[in-house]
């Protein structure tokens, strides 16, 4: 047992840099990193007793019931891809993420960014995806933020015209069936939404 617990520290500090790297990087809406506040390694911990801890100000977004009422109808509907998924809130941060078994974990991440970007342009992704290439400006909004995602697949959730969250799906190949997946989704929900 020895011998295994010493395996998983070391296994453990080998990606300490790593992940430290990818928040430092990549954050995501939502990620504030270790209980908030990112800490170098090694630096001393502030004396005297915690902060208080002020209460969570979330944004609006679909219940988890109904996220997984969407993943659950995506699921069922699309199980012959290797794909993930994920629900948003308001904000583009992930209420639930789904990758089912035999689809690669990354598709995940790919998820939460196609949400997050339509959350961002304030539209379904696919209605996005050609204007990259002929709007100088859009594309430097894509160049300037490496969590917007130029691919179909993100969806708004909306109840009248305020835009509640976004479901994002990534992996739904081959055929790019990301969007049509997604609104299977979005579809089963329509009427759940407040």
């Amino acid at each position: 047992m020895k011998g295994r617990f010493r395996f998983l520290l070391a296994g453990a500090a080998l990606m300490m840099p790593v992940a430290a790297t990818l928040a430092a990087d990549a954050a995501l809406p939502g990620d504030r990193g270790p209980m908030g506040r990112p800490m170098p390694p090694g630096a001393p911990r502030p004396a005297g007793p915690p902060p208080v801890r002020q209460p969570d100000v979330v944004a609006a977004g679909p219940s988890i019931a109904v996220a997984l009422k969407a993943a659950q109808a995506i699921a069922d509907a699309c199980k012959q891809y290797p794909f993930a998924l994920a629900v948003t809130d308001s904000e583009g941060v992930a209420k639930l993420i789904y990758v089912p078994d035999g689809s690669a974990a990354w598709h995940g991440y790919s998820a939460v960014r196609k949400a997050y970007t339509a959350i961002a342009l304030k539209s379904d992704t696919s209605k996005v995806v050609s204007k990259v290439r002929d709007d100088a400006q859009l594309a430097e909004k894509f160049n300037a933020d490496p969590n917007l995602q130029a691919q179909s697949g993100g969806l708004l959730l909306m109840v009248g015209d305020k835009i509640i969250g976004a479901i994002g799906v990534s992996g739904a190949e081959p055929g790019g069936h990301d969007e049509e997946c997604g609104l299977v989704g979005r579809e089963k929900i329509k009427n759940d939404l407040k």
